[in-house]
């Protein structure tokens, strides 16, 4: 009996291990990117902390249309909009699986903040002035790393 408690003791130790990694962003994705200058330089910056997962837009003063779509298995939950004007928008699928945005940037900044509740990926689409965007001014996390497209995924 002693040997069946402690197997499933350890058991559960082992799976309480396992989702702490399981559910943690990459680290890749963790902090503000270095980059982030408002106003200086053009691109989308992505990153995750305590509060949830961030996409800002800024560009060097001219007006670019920026937009995508962000997808996850799990659900979008505690979104919101930061430094959004009247042309700005997002919505989020009835089901929360999917966000859509376009944000006029000239300058400032724009952006969403949101959890992942469940699920295990998000996939981003991104555009500019309604064409793909370069993934050299993608920034990601404290490193400021650029993905391979446009469009790519982020695990935990």
């Amino acid at each position: 009996m002693k040997k069946k408690v402690v197997t499933i003791a350890l058991v559960g130790l082992f799976l309480i291990a396992l989702t702490g990694s399981v559910f943690a962003w990459p680290s890749e994705l963790n902090g503000r990117p270095e980059a982030f200058h408002p106003g200086q330089v053009i691109g989308y910056f992505i990153w995750h902390d305590g509060s949830g997962i961030h996409i800002r837009t800024t560009t060097k003063g001219q007006s670019h249309i920026f937009s995508g779509a962000v997808h996850t298995n799990g659900r979008f939950v505690d979104v919101h909009g930061v430094r959004l004007e009247n042309v700005d928008a997002y919505t989020v699928g009835h089901e929360r699986h999917q966000m859509d945005f376009r944000f006029e940037t000239a300058g400032g900044v724009d952006g969403i903040d949101f959890k992942v509740d469940g699920g295990e990926k998000v996939v981003f689409d991104l555009f500019i002035d309604g064409h793909k965007i370069s993934p050299d001014v993608i920034y990601g996390g404290a490193g400021s790393w650029h993905p391979d497209h446009s469009r790519f995924e982020i695990i935990r």
